[in-house]
C-alpha cells in the first residue's frame, strides 16, 4: 500500500522522529521532543492546506535554504531544524542529510509576512509563534515555506493532491 489512509488519526510514532498528518483542512507537523528542542518550539506546526501555492521533492534540502535561522538549530552538510527568516516571511525547516525533502511553498497574506518577519508571531511576541493572547485567528501558523526531510516525501505529495475530505494520511518524517 503507497500511503497510510485512515479514518481517524493514529500517532504510530515512537517519539524518535516527526509525524506529519495531512487533514482536508490542514497539514500538522508534530515534532518529537528532541526536535521541538532543536526547532527551539513548544507546539506543532499546523499549516492551512488551501494556502499550499507549490510542492515539489528535492535529493538536496540544503538549497532550499534560504534568509537567517532564527530560532534553530543548523550543523551544516547534516542537519537543520527551526526557523528562517527571509525578506518575505518566515521558512520552516526540518531536514536532514541523505534524506529527500518535500518543499512546500505558501501564499502568505502581505501583512502575515511582514508581522511573522519582524517578530516571529504576529503578536508582539517573540518565538515560535505561539498565539499565547488566546487570539483564534492565529489557528494555522503563518510560513512562506515549509522544507521537510521524509523517505515518504512521494506518498506525502499524493496525499496532499488527494481531494477526498474523508481521508486523513500520516507518516513519519524522518
Amino acid at each position: 500500500m503507497p500511503a497510510r489512509l485512515q479514518s481517524a488519526p493514529v500517532t504510530w510514532q515512537t517519539g524518535a522522529m516527526a509525524s506529519v498528518e495531512v487533514y482536508p483542512d490542514r497539514l500538522v507537523i508534530r515534532l518529537s521532543t528532541a526536535e521541538q528542542l532543536l526547532a527551539m518550539r513548544r507546539r506543532d506546526i499546523v499549516l492551512e492546506r488551501d494556502a499550499i501555492s507549490s510542492a515539489l521533492i528535492t535529493d538536496d534540502p540544503g538549497v532550499w535554504l534560504r534568509g537567517v535561522r532564527s530560532p534553530g538549530t543548523r550543523l551544516p552538510g547534516r542537519l537543520a531544524i527551526g526557523t528562517w527568516r527571509t525578506h518575505s516571511g518566515r521558512d520552516f525547516v526540518l531536514a536532514r542529510r541523505g534524506r529527500p525533502a518535500v518543499v512546500l511553498d505558501f501564499d502568505v497574506p502581505e501583512e502575515s509576512a511582514v508581522d511573522t518577519a519582524t517578530d516571529g508571531s504576529g503578536n508582539g511576541n517573540s518565538g515560535d509563534g505561539d498565539a499565547g493572547n488566546g487570539d483564534v485567528s492565529r489557528e494555522f501558523d503563518t510560513f512562506s515555506r515549509v522544507v521537510l526531510s521524509t523517505r515518504r516525501a512521494a506518498e506525502l505529495i499524493h496525499a496532499l493532491r488527494m481531494e477526498n475530505s474523508d481521508t486523513v494520511f500520516i507518516a513519519g518524517a524522518e
